[in-house]
């Protein structure tokens, strides 16, 4: 379908403040399921996996309030960066308009701010202004098989974080907000687990990420229920593997597409913290590559180990797809805001039709 400059710039403005011809249901007062700021990552234009970095502007946090809310999300996780301004007059504006639409929301700050006390004030107090108490946080912005080549590197990156949450968590407990750290292509779920416990803190828990960890050849219910315990907020998606050459691509595809166990993930979760909220976290973006097979991949871990990858080959890659993934590469912008679109449409219909959120 061929379109002109003009039509899809009036196109991209319409659907990037409220997307008029939605089809998902309406959100429900008391509704824990919303929509994190990842699921609009093609209009965020952030991160090296989309499009070119400072390409466009973010997604500031007002229209993806009305974004969330078109969509039918209860609530939204929300990133600092899209906060415009944090004046006390802005917050309060932003605030009405959520507690307008009868949403809840949660705030995605830097790692820094779990290191850094300024850092960690200017955060608190923007979270006060409005009115959240639960922040989501990844110490790792990357990928720990792609951003450490030495052992020796991925024991610092532990330590610092060892040595930095405890003071955290006191910071934490006296704001009385509580911080859910992502697995996010980090630690191994006993790892984080073992890092929380010794924490041992209500204040300090996960972010339980449904998919991450398979690029660290985990079964995602595993991850699940290792990470009940501490679990404060989620990132809710569904997951699609095809082996290449060096190891298997991966990639987000929208809810019951996938070969995770939703309901079990949501069940084991919800029974460990009954009010725990669940942000759909649908990336548009090609398959992210893990390539499992090489040694570069286990520098950081104290050996390869054949037994995980049997057990995950077994589990995970013999579900694998049998066609390829979805890609983006090649689509204009346009066809990318229409992919993204289905994308989270068809997963809020899913999350409402069959898992009942």
């Amino acid at each position: 379908m061929r379109t002109t400059r003009r039509e899809f710039l009036v196109s991209a403005s319409a659907l990037a403040l409220a997307p008029t011809a939605l089809a998902a249901p309406a959100p429900h007062a008391g509704s824990r399921f919303g929509i994190a700021y990842t699921s609009f990552v093609i209009r965020m234009l952030r991160g090296r996996d989309v499009l070119r970095a400072g390409a466009g502007p973010r997604l500031p946090a007002a229209e993806f309030i009305e974004l969330t809310h078109a969509f039918g999300g209860g609530g939204c996780q929300m990133d600092l960066s899209q906060l415009g301004s944090t004046e006390p007059a802005d917050l309060k504006r932003l605030r009405a308009s959520v507690e307008a639409r009868g949403m809840w929301l949660e705030l995605s700050v830097p790692a820094k701010s779990l290191e850094d006390p300024e850092a960690f004030a200017r955060g608190a107090a923007v979270a006060r202004a409005l009115g959240v108490t639960r922040l989501r946080v990844a110490l790792l912005s990357g990928r720990r098989y792609e951003d450490f080549h030495r052992m020796e590197e991925w024991r610092a990156f532990a330590g610092r974080w060892r040595a930095a949450l405890p003071k955290a968590a006191a910071w934490l407990e006296g704001a009385g907000l509580h911080a859910g750290i992502e697995n996010h292509k980090d630690f191994l779920a006993p790892e984080l687990a073992e890092i929380l416990l010794a924490v041992g803190s209500p204040h300090l828990g996960a972010c339980v990420d449904f998919g991450n960890n398979l690029a660290l050849l985990e079964d995602p219910l595993t991850t699940a229920e290792t990470l009940a315990p501490f679990v404060v907020t989620t990132h809710i998606k569904d997951m699609a593997v095809r082996p290449y050459e060096a190891g298997f691509e991966l990639s987000e595809v929208p809810l019951g597409t996938g070969i995770l166990p939703l309901a079990r993930m949501i069940e084991v979760l919800t029974k460990a913290r009954p009010d725990v909220r669940l942000s759909l976290e649908m990336i548009t973006r090609d398959p992210l590559k893990v390539p499992y097979l090489g040694d570069p991949y286990w520098v950081t871990h104290e050996r390869r180990d054949p037994a995980r990858i049997r057990a995950f080959e077994s589990a995970v890659l013999a579900r694998a797809a049998k066609g390829p993934l979805p890609r983006i590469a090649g689509l204009t912008q346009e066809q990318m805001l229409a992919a993204e679109d289905e994308n989270v449409r068809a997963s809020v219909a899913y999350a409402k039709e069959t898992l009942g959120l």
